[in-house]
């Protein structure tokens, strides 16, 4: 994390960097929602005919007790597409739910079916471990109990009236006996008599179009959610009090507070899209998209964030648990403080769009393909990837590879002071080698990020190579941006190259490209690509970087026409889908 600007001999303000202060478990809500709530607004209703194949069909909620719910496959593992063909009692089904218990899918009839069918039964992939109740619920009435049916039972054939009903709610309890080996299938599920749907509108929207939300959720049992969540205060949105896997897809999520926060937890998120706001309490902003202590697991993926960012410190995860950042986007990272009145008092707190802190010898860690934009006048942010006192291992570095990176300036862009910029590696002093370094930073984009693009600030083992920075100096009305200051730099700030042993070493800067222009109060220009004090200082090595010249506003647009380009010729989609 990037503290206040340090003034060089060489008349060079690079970013100094002081310690992050702890950050304590949030505290719980005063209320939850049940996990069954609306999905996103984007969920279209059922397009039902005389009769309709319900593994088809979007749920108006969902939760899986291990995993996600599998169209059309058994319920296999913890990752998605990993069941096998749905079998029970010998017999193969083309299509259906596999699902875990506890697993709850609600549907909306919409008042238009006559008849539920479906077999049910324990897959044949658990053979004939496994003992559920598989039970059928219409507008909240109990009208299906299967009893308890165990992995040598077979299918059950089943048949329920639904006519006049609302909505359809199919659920998987554990028999009572616990949840191991609990994969159970509703194999051909169909729904039968249907008339067509009058309209295409969502089924969780109201006329206007709004997704409908509900209060804070506290999640204390694995499983999957979906759903639109919001917090009216500083009350985080989502509280994870389990350690077992959670999912968390195809959501929404709003609030003043964290929107995804807890501690000792293995999650996953996915297809999400959350705002963190600014509260309207004085000295408060926008805060953290998703945040976790002392973790197991994390992956995020494929989500879209405003507001926020991802913060993760400490890790204790085994095995191949890890943190994989992949696909998302994020716009606009804003630590600006609220003046209590809807404006902003000028001071900020510190915010970033992915850091770790504390996260040390973790050998699965990488930060891809993500996509960074913040404005000028609608953002503050600190660093945009920080890794601070954090580290992989030798022969499993972290990695942070194919992102990028968009603007970051101070609160008032016009400020001749700012710390904050792209991507800190190394940052911190710490005394044992291995907490902090070990890191390839590799083919990012890193585009007008103000007081520096790229830094190695300290750690043992980095490597940065075939990176593009390239930053103008000027806003983008084209006037100047006093506080633009250096492309990349090697520099030893906390002087951990002098201890024993050394905490600075063994670094590599190698084949990037940097053009950074400074433009003085007078209009003119000049350039200050790179500043390397420290190549050559403790086994560290810089070669064969290459230096743009002038950079102009255009040269900043080409970069995101470069970006999309490779987003294309890769087949990479970003963001909620």
């Amino acid at each position: 994390m990037v503290g206040a600007l340090l003034a060089l001999t060489l008349g060079l303000a690079a970013c100094g960097s002081q310690s992050p202060a702890p950050e304590v478990a949030a505290e719980q809500p005063v209320t939850s929602a049940d996990a069954a709530a609306p999905d996103d607004a984007e969920l279209e209703a059922l397009q039902l005919g005389a009769g309709s194949d319900l593994s088809l069909e979007p749920f108006v909620s969902v939760t899986n007790g291990w995993g996600p719910v599998e169209r059309n496959l058994s319920n296999g593992e913890k990752a998605a597409g990993d069941g096998r063909a749905l079998t029970i009692g010998g017999r193969t089904y083309a299509r259906g739910l596999g699902v875990h218990a506890s697993s709850s899918l609600t549907f909306d009839l919409g008042g238009r079916c006559s008849t539920f069918t479906s077999a049910v039964g324990v897959d044949d992939e658990v053979s004939s471990r496994g003992s559920v109740v598989f039970q059928v619920y219409a507008d909240g009435v109990k009208l299906y109990d299967s009893g308890v049916l165990r992995g040598s039972d077979g299918a059950r054939a089943l048949s329920v009236n639904v006519s006049g009903r609302r909505e359809l709610r199919l659920v998987v309890t554990d028999a009572g006996d616990g949840v191991s080996s609990d994969h159970a299938d509703w194999a051909s599920p169909s729904l039968l008599g249907c008339a067509a749907a009058p309209s295409a509108a969502p089924v969780s929207a109201p006329a206007g179009g709004e997704p409908v939300f509900s209060g804070p959720l506290v999640i204390t049992k694995g499983g999957t959610y979906s759903g639109n969540w919001e917090s009216l205060d500083t009350t985080p949105v989502i509280t994870i009090q389990t350690s077992e896997p959670v999912i968390i897809e195809n959501s929404r999520l709003r609030g003043g507070g964290r929107l995804i926060t807890g501690w000792d937890y293995d999650l996953t998120v996915r297809n999400v899209r959350g705002e963190a706001r600014t509260p309207g309490q004085a000295g408060r902003s926008a805060t953290r998209v998703v945040a976790g202590e002392n973790i197991r697991n994390l992956r995020v993926e494929n989500s879209t964030f405003s507001g926020g960012g991802i913060y993760v410190r400490s890790f204790k995860g085994t095995g191949d648990q890890g943190i994989r950042i992949l696909r998302n986007t994020f716009r606009n990272i804003d630590g600006r403080q609220s003046d209590g009145r809807g404006g902003y008092n000028g001071q900020t707190n510190i915010m970033q769009a992915i850091q770790f802190n504390a996260v040390q010898g973790i050998a699965n860690a990488e930060i891809a393909w993500n996509q960074v934009i913040n404005e000028p006048g609608q953002s503050a942010v600190e660093d945009n990837i920080n890794l601070y006192a954090s580290s992989g291992t030798p022969d499993k570095p972290i990695l942070i590879h194919d992102n990028y990176i968009q603007g970051a300036y101070p609160a008032d862009p016009t400020s001749k002071v700012y710390s904050g910029g792209g991507i800190m590696l190394g940052d911190a002093k710490v005394t044992d080698p291995r907490g902090n370094g070990y890191v390839r930073a590799y083919d990012n984009q890193i585009v007008g990020t103000t007081n520096y693009g790229l830094a190695i600030a300290g750690g043992v083992g980095i490597e940065a190579y075939r990176n593009r920075v390239v930053g103008s100096g000027r806003l983008p009305d084209g006037s100047r941006l006093p506080a633009q200051n250096v492309g990349i730099y090697v520099w030893d700030i906390y002087g951990a190259g002098n201890l024993a042993p050394a905490t600075f070493a063994g670094n590599s800067l190698r084949d990037n490209v940097s053009g950074w222009t400074k433009v003085g109060a007078d209009g003119k220009t000049s350039t200050n690509p790179m500043w390397l004090p420290h190549c050559g200082y403790r086994g560290t090595t810089c070669a064969n970087n290459v230096s743009l010249g002038k950079v102009t506003p255009a040269s900043e647009a080409a970069e995101l026409v470069r970006w999309q380009q490779k987003l294309g010729d890769a087949g990479v989609r970003v963001g909620a889908q």
